[in-house]
């Protein structure tokens, strides 16, 4: 059986959660222990991110028509050609091209494009899987039952602090700075925003 979208999320989120329980190693070299704390916040938003894109692969073909925002996705003229080509060497050779997989194979590299994180991107996603307006319902298989707004600032602050890691090296901002100063970051903070990500999942994808 393939990897479902939540099973391979979960595999994300365990990965997290492992690099979280090595920040507390002793003996760490300095800096260390915060870092692996980094790490597995960013790892823990993959999760998110990865489960968004197995959803939309996995269900390209489950609406007809189209979602609108699946229908209108740019993909490369490359992509397209290389897709007829393989098409035409199939019927050549006799066997069943299998053009729909071909297909998901090109969707599947354009989504590599994309990121599904914040709360409005993940709504996009959602919506190319035949999803859209779920989010009140998501919100009641919350603990406690939340709302999309509440749902939507505390995934919108997790993903910013992911992005001040990733893109920013989690360096304070200053306006002139002499030596670098970092973010705080302890464990349960980490764990506490990696354990949210995963309820989100699971709440999602009990009502998808």
């Amino acid at each position: 059986m393939p990897m479902t979208p939540r099973e391979a999320a979960d595999n994300v989120v365990g990965r997290a959660r492992s690099l979280l329980a090595a920040s507390a190693t002793p003996g760490l070299p300095g800096g260390s222990a915060a870092d692996l704390r980094r790490l597995g916040l960013v790892m823990g938003v993959a999760a998110l991110d990865t489960y968004m894109h197995a959803l939309v692969h996995q269900r390209a073909y489950w609406n007809s028509p189209l979602p609108k925002g699946l229908a209108q996705l740019d993909v490369r003229f490359d992509d397209l050609v290389s897709l007829a080509d393989s098409a035409v060497e199939a019927r050549r050779r006799g066997v069943d091209g299998r053009p729909r997989v071909a297909a998901k194979n090109v969707l599947q590299k354009r989504l590599l494009r994309e990121t599904f994180q914040k709360f409005d991107s993940v709504s996009d996603a959602l919506a190319m899987a035949g999803a859209s307006k779920v989010w009140a319902v998501v919100a009641t298989q919350m603990t406690p039952a939340t709302t999309p707004a509440a749902i939507k600032a505390r995934l919108d602050r997790i993903v910013g602090r992911r992005n001040q890691i990733v893109h920013e090296g989690d360096l304070q901002r200053q306006s002139r700075p002499r030596h670098p100063r970092l973010n705080g970051l302890t464990r349960a903070e980490a764990e506490d925003d990696v354990d949210y990500i995963a309820e989100v999942v699971h709440a999602i994808d009990a009502v998808v």
